[in-house]
């Protein structure tokens, strides 16, 4: 086998091109081609081409790593990708470990002139990025009609990298045998659902024992175990009408579900509420649900939409993400997001300001479609203005403020009425 290399490095990947030539002789044999994984690597991406001669020519191809083969396409697909939760059908997910892998290749039918193949290998690092999707779902297995494999479908249709599986006080959703999806990272969970309120447990398979908490030291002590396994506790739909969450605020929780399925009253209510929070010092992290159960003309998977800046496609770094507060809602998978930052920091870090009467801030809207866009601080409302398209804006602030963050609004005239179409979590301000 003959073999020229090519390298290009970015900031993120490292694409190594190999340009291959297998002889006749080497016809029914399983050449490899070596490369190097060192450093954070979250994902391997693998794409070939050859020519076909007509369908008579056929190059099989698999992947090994340091320990064992993890894939075989045989020469089913010319492309495959393996990354630490996510992976194409046919490979395993897991750990990615440094040392020596290869790229199999499998010289079924060779020509009498032999086969060149140009062969790309693409190592994604691990890195910062929006990850979006959905943390709140039924299925089938609670009082939901969807299948797992059909919300998965249509999640992936939206284009989303997660999914919680979020089902009433149960964790066989978490159970349920699935290979690694290759687009979604599936995050297991359950919604604790008691007749005084609901709460989210994400990223643990079974983080529940017994949903029949009766009292506020209870729910406590339900969700200190569930934390203490690693889950990360959401309070769901505090305000909610029906189910409102009667427990009180000062139980163990990382986050409140201040946006729930559509725009509507009780979402209006969770924002105000914990505006309120803000403003007195508390650092909460707001995230958003669907809360899909069936098919519905208004509840749908990602509505709204919620954006976690990890820095990995895993449910660790989805999690992490979370619970550092770098979340934005949006009201679906491509409408209005918008991003913020100011002297390094971004949404949910704390910036140390110095005893300056004004800082830079920068925001990034996208998306927009004539949304009335509020920039908000512990003060209240401190700009508001209307935005179209993609726009970046950058202001002078004050800097003796606890947080700045943003929200969107867009007035639906068949419907008379203003929703929410993005909302972040805060910068916070700190003095040295």
């Amino acid at each position: 086998m003959q073999m020229t290399s090519t390298e290009i490095r970015e900031q993120n990947h490292l694409l190594i091109i190999q340009q291959i030539h297998i002889s006749k002789e080497e016809e029914r044999t399983y050449p490899e081609v070596p490369f190097t994984v060192s450093g954070p690597v979250e994902r391997i991406e693998v794409r070939y081409t050859y020519e076909r001669s007509g369908g008579g020519t056929v190059v099989d191809i698999g992947l090994r790593s340091p320990e064992r083969i993890v894939g075989w396409s045989g020469g089913a697909r010319d492309s495959f990708l393996v990354g630490l939760e996510k992976a194409t059908p046919g490979y395993l997910a897991g750990p990615i470990a440094e040392g020596d892998w290869a790229v199999m290749l499998g010289a079924y039918r060779i020509p009498a002139a032999g086969c060149s193949i140009r062969l790309e290998i693409q190592l994604v690092y691990k890195h910062s990025r929006w990850m979006k999707g959905d943390l709140h779902t039924h299925s089938v297995h609670s009082d939901g009609t969807y299948a797992i494999y059909e919300a998965i479908s249509i999640c992936k249709e939206k284009g989303f990298s997660f999914l919680a599986l979020t089902d009433h006080n149960t964790a066989s959703q978490n159970r349920t045998t699935f290979a690694a999806e290759e687009q979604l990272v599936l995050i297991p969970g359950v919604e604790l659902t008691n007749y005084k309120g609901h709460a989210n447990l994400l990223g643990h398979p079974d983080a529940l024992d017994d949903f029949r908490v009766l009292t506020s030291e209870q729910a406590a002590s339900a969700l200190r175990k569930a934390a203490e396994q690693g889950a990360f506790v959401s309070l769901n739909h505090p305000f909610c009408t029906d189910c409102p969450w009667e427990f009180g605020f000062d139980v163990p929780y990382d986050a409140i579900e201040v946006w729930n399925g559509p725009w509507r009253p009780i979402n209006a209510a969770a924002v105000k509420w914990w505006q309120e929070q803000l403003s007195t010092g508390l650092q909460i992290t707001a995230i958003g649900g669907s809360d899909t159960h069936s098919p519905h003309p208004y509840v749908k998977h990602g509505r709204p939409t919620t954006y976690v800046l990890a820095e990995s496609e895993t449910t660790g770094g989805i999690l992490d993400g979370l619970r550092r507060g770098r979340v934005i809602l949006s009201c679906d998978s491509d409408d209005t997001f918008i991003d913020l930052a100011a002297g390094g920091a971004g949404i949910g870090d704390m910036l140390t300001v110095p005893e300056t009467q004004h800082l830079e801030l920068t925001m990034k809207v996208r998306h927009a479609n004539g949304d009335r866009v509020l920039l908000w601080s512990d003060r209240g409302v401190e700009r508001e203005w209307t935005a179209e398209g993609d726009v970046d804006y950058v202001f002078q602030v004050a800097a003796d403020r606890k947080f700045y963050r943003a929200e969107s609004y867009r007035f639906i005239p068949e419907w008379k009425q203003e929703f929410m179409t993005c909302l972040t979590n805060p910068i916070y301000l700190c003095k040295p």
